[in-house]
């Protein structure tokens, strides 16, 4: 056995790393992984925040056209300030940007489209920030439009906002001690419904159980805190809270709403399902609820009821402008019913807003597998990590979504979270008579990216016997035996490689490597040449042609 390759096994690994995942790449560990990224709670769309968003012209368009990261941008006031800074300015200039803030306020409230809306409040809210009627309507705007950071921010300085009212500094004497309880608890119930979006049950509780402190009998809050326990699977709660809907306001669906989401809680999807059967919601939120039946209807493969039920909670968006909207059909994360394409519709081309949750995520692994720039990735893979996670918490289509999120992390340098994902999907679809090739592919190229090339060889065997013509793991494949000295074997993985993908630097990269260890000299530079015009700005493949140069003098070649 040659045992010269694992002598500079580091050759592999750093022309690896140096090619997939740049230690600036965008994705990197100490992202925040989300729809965007900001340093503090405070002032998301001030002080120049820029929203990057394509408007005009969307609705029953194509998703690109609504999803241009180069499209409008918005930003607050050139003067914005923070709630801190604003309550030192004098009284007159505190007046007078109040003034100002309100004319944008009334502006945004009657603006048709939502770009102008969400421009008209940023500047309220930029000239005014302890005004919470401001942020709270950014914030309903946000949520529907299904950008839950914004959303969440937004809310913070709703909450701090709040919280000034009572100061000696603040000048909004018109606004009373029950207009604070009130705004407190507008806060709070949306607090809850953001949480039960994101199917954060216990976090979303808490702040129902909040709201209904503030007023005990307040209908909504109620409503929401009913959901959250029977998502839960809180089973005398919800039926406490069930009947006491029922006697109160026996016309609402709140009763079926609460009692479908407890048996769907308890892995009862058909009698979940069956609760929604004669329902037909009508009321404040009824764009929720008619998700909740389609999501009902998923999982029992009821895909025309499933369907319907969509476009029926689609049409109760809080949306009379649908320029910023697309609709879109898509096949669900687990496609293996081939009539499960499902609607899903979304804001500005990305932002889930309502639809077949399982049917976007899939829609947004596809778009980060087609992305070409490390701007692209980023946006794609923190959608895709957002809604894989949702995906996982509602039990719905799990292994396909940890399978989905375990491929983003393990693209993206999140290593180890990859792996995880990755393992408990392949253990759940195997139980389910499932191999999936890109998973055990995947898997690996991570024990490999370990070091552990012995641990990674089964694995990537068994992914080119599932796919003959994935490219990457016949070229991982060949790294591992390079790394443990079967060469001959070797060479023919990385030939079957560049056979495959002539494109793939890597693949050339290693064959080279292998070639000048063999002292294979006149193969190695013309492996190494045809890296180095690959990856042009790689030095590790400069270094490997340096040390042939430097063997071919020493032979007196």
């Amino acid at each position: 056995m040659n045992s010269r390759p694992a002598r500079r096994m580091e050759d592999i690994v750093n022309f690896r790393r140096n090619r997939e995942n740049p230690p600036d790449s965008p994705t990197a560990l100490s992202r925040r992984w989300g729809f965007f990224h900001w340093g503090g709670a405070l002032i998301l769309l001030l002080a120049g925040a820029v929203l990057p968003l394509t408007l005009a012209g969307c609705a029953g368009s194509s998703p690109q056209e609504c999803s241009d990261p180069g499209g409008v941008e918005f930003s607050a006031v050139e003067d914005s300030l923070g709630i801190e800074e604003f309550l030192t300015l004098e009284p007159a200039h505190r007046q007078a940007r109040r003034a100002q803030a309100d004319v944008w306020l009334e502006r945004g409230r009657k603006a048709p489209k939502a770009n102008d809306r969400i421009q008209t409040l940023a500047n309220a809210a930029g000239l005014a920030p302890d005004d919470p009627e401001i942020w709270l309507s950014l914030a309903k705007i946000w949520r529907w439009l299904g950008d839950n950071l914004r959303t969440e921010v937004c809310l913070d300085n709703a909450a701090a906002a709040v919280r000034s009212l009572g100061r000696k500094e603040s000048d909004l004497a018109d606004r009373s001690r029950d207009y604070k309880k009130d705004t407190a608890l507008r806060t709070a119930i949306l607090r809850a419904w953001l949480h039960y979006d994101r199917a954060e049950y216990h976090e979303g509780l808490r702040w129902a159980r909040a709201a209904t402190q503030i007023e005990p009998g307040n209908a909504l809050a109620i409503q929401v805190k009913g959901l959250l326990v029977a998502s839960l699977g809180k089973r005398s709660q919800a039926y406490e809270i069930a009947g006491d809907i029922q006697r109160a306001r026996g016309f609402k669906t709140d009763t079926a709403w609460i009692l479908s989401t407890l048996e769907r809680s308890w892995g009862r999807y058909r009698e979940a399902f069956n609760y929604y059967l004669n329902l037909r919601p009508n009321e404040e939120h009824a764009s929720e609820c008619f998700r909740d039946m389609g999501l009902a209807a998923e999982r029992v493969a009821e895909w025309s009821y499933a369907r319907r039920w969509y476009r029926e909670s689609a049409a109760e968006l809080p949306f009379k402008d649908t320029s910023c909207v697309v609709e879109i059909t898509h096949e669900r994360l687990d496609s293996r019913a081939r009539s499960s394409q499902q609607p899903v519709w979304m804001a500005f081309g990305r932002y889930y807003m309502t639809g077949s949750r399982s049917a976007y995520t899939a829609y947004v692994l596809e778009r980060f597998d087609q992305a070409t720039t490390p701007e692209e990735k980023d946006l794609w893979g923190g959608l895709l990590v957002n809604s894989a996670g949702i995906c996982v918490r509602l039990n719905e289509d799990k292994p396909w979504a940890l399978r989905a999120r375990g491929i983003v992390f393990a693209s993206t340098g999140k290593e180890d979270r990859g792996l995880e994902d990755l393992q408990r999907a392949s253990k759940w679809l195997k139980e389910l008579g499932i191999e999936d090739a890109r998973i055990t592919a995947e898997m690996g190229r991570l024990i490999l990216r370990d070091e552990q090339p012995r641990r990674a060889i089964p694995h990537l065997r068994r992914a080119v016997e599932l796919d003959r013509k994935n490219a990457g793991a016949w070229s991982d494949l060949g790294l591992a035996l390079i790394m443990t000295g079967e060469v001959p074997e070797a060479k023919r993985a990385l030939t079957t490689s560049i056979e495959l993908d002539p494109d793939s630097a890597t693949s050339w990269y290693n064959r080279g490597l292998m070639n000048l260890h063999a002292d294979n000299l006149d193969q190695a530079e013309a492996d190494l040449l045809k890296a180095a015009e690959l990856a042009p700005d790689n030095q590790e493949v400069a270094k490997l042609l340096q040390r042939i140069a430097q063997k071919r003098k020493n032979s007196g070649e």
